[in-house]
Order: structure tokens, then sequence, then C-alpha cells
């Protein structure tokens, strides 16, 4: 059982994040730039004082400019480190996106070991999160190391998945207790409460 819902999550990432991939860069920019809009006027965004974004890799919702526009509204941002070693998530607060941050595990920018500055995920107001495959009750699916899943399990305040409308399907297979569900969708379409 547990092993046909791994196969059936496995094809469907395969096959959304190849609909991704082809986006072409000028659409996920214009995209990207509209999810943004939509995240930030989320009234949790608002009223968040520490978020925690990812920095989007290969064909992800651009952050970069969302990461420097949140700095520039005095929030604090936090992003995550990827600890293989324990497989989790540990998040680090940004000052300066050009200097703290350079290429670490898989490709993805995290910050230098000199610019961690660890922050407590009960400190985070919101967690936003990448993904590749979302459904309307907020189910996900991730790129398979369920790292945000260990850290979703036990955060009590708002996760926010940001994906391109075409990461959304009807339903994704899920594993009891393993995958855990984000509370709002944001694409370029607009903002989605789950559950």
């Amino acid at each position: 059982m547990i092993e046909d819902i791994r196969t059936l999550k496995k094809h469907l990432r395969k096959k959304i994040l190849a609909l991704r991939d082809a986006l072409p860069e000028e659409e996920r920019k214009k995209k990207s730039i509209s999810i943004q809009e939509h995240l930030f006027s989320l009234p949790e965004f608002v009223a968040a004082k520490t978020v925690a974004l990812f920095t989007s890799f290969r064909s992800e919702v651009l952050t970069e400019l969302m990461i420097r526009d949140a700095l520039a509204l005095s929030k604090a941002v936090v992003v995550p480190v990827t600890d293989l070693a324990r497989r989790r998530l540990v998040f680090s607060r940004l000052i300066d996106y050009t200097e703290d941050l350079s290429p670490g595990t898989w490709g993805i920018l995290e910050p230098k070991p000199d610019c961690i500055r660890p922050v407590a995920p009960e400190a985070m107001d919101m967690v936003i999160t990448p993904g590749a495959v979302f459904d309307p009750a907020g189910n996900r699916i991730g790129y398979g190391g369920g790292f945000y899943d260990g850290l979703l399990a036990s955060f009590h305040k708002p996760a926010v998945a940001l994906a391109f409308s075409l990461q959304l399907v009807e339903s994704v297979p899920m594993e009891p207790g393993h995958d855990i569900p984000v509370d709002i969708i944001i694409t370029e379409e607009g903002i989605s409460r789950c559950k």
C-alpha cells in the first residue's frame, strides 16, 4: 500500500516537474512577480515579524526578489540550511542576500558557514515552502527528502506554499503520518486557503 503511494507520488512529481521545467524563463519571472504580490498582500505575511523563505532552485518560483523586499520591509528573514546528517532543516537569519549566501547542499543557496545565525522554529511566524505538486486540501509532494515534512509536523503557525498553477492537481496521494499539508497555497492566480 505504502509502496503504491510512493510510486504514484514519484510519477506525479516527475510529470509536474517536467511541466514546470518547460516554463520559459520570462514567463516564470512574470508569474513569480504575481505570486509575490499575492504573498505580500496576505494578512498573515503582513503581520509576520519573522518569515522563513526558501532560496529558489532550478525552475521553482523565484524568491530572490521576495527575500530582498521582505528584508527592505524590516522583516526578519530566515532561510533553510540542510542538515543532511540529521535529515532536517536548520533555519538561519539572513542579513544580506548577496554577502551571506553561497551554493550549499545540492547547489541550493544557503548561508555560508560563518553567516549561520540559528533561529528556532518557534520564533518564526510563518514558513514558506517549496514543493513539486499540491492539491486544494494543501497536500503536497516535495522532492522526496521529507525535510519540510519534518518541520511542518511540529510547526503550528501558518505554512504557505508557493507554486505555479500548473503544479496544482485534483488530489495528491498521501502517506499517513509522513506527509504534512500546508495551510495556504499561493500561485500566480491567487491565494487558496486549504483545510
